[in-house]
């Protein structure tokens, strides 16, 4: 499971490293390995309207499955969880309808 805290910990922060360029936008990072809750927000201003949301939120069940609750990016989290070696069947899209998951998961 560390090398999966650790993962998830990497890409969060090469994330947040992107949103933290931009001079109007700050990232948080709020990381509960213990409860296996990692969740990266961005907060700044757009002109003069507030921008304060979630840009992804994993979560790290205890037996290994990552949970992808929230994806607001354009990387695609999922694609770079595989690419650092976790299988495709072990992310699982909770954002998605379990019929629709059924359908992507194949």
């Amino acid at each position: 499971m560390d090398s999966r805290n650790q993962i998830i910990e990497q890409i969060l922060l090469e994330i947040s490293q992107i949103i933290d360029n931009d001079i109007d936008m700050e990232s948080i990072l709020s990381i509960d390995a213990e409860r296996g809750q990692y969740i990266l927000m961005s907060d700044g201003w757009a002109e003069s309207k507030r921008f304060y949301h979630p840009v992804v939120h994993l979560e790290l069940k205890k037996d290994g499955i990552i949970w992808l609750r929230c994806d607001n990016t354009d990387l695609g989290i999922g694609e770079m969880l595989i690419e650092k070696g976790i299988p495709k069947n072990e992310i699982i899209p909770v954002f998605y309808s379990p019929q629709m998951r059924e359908l992507i998961m194949k």
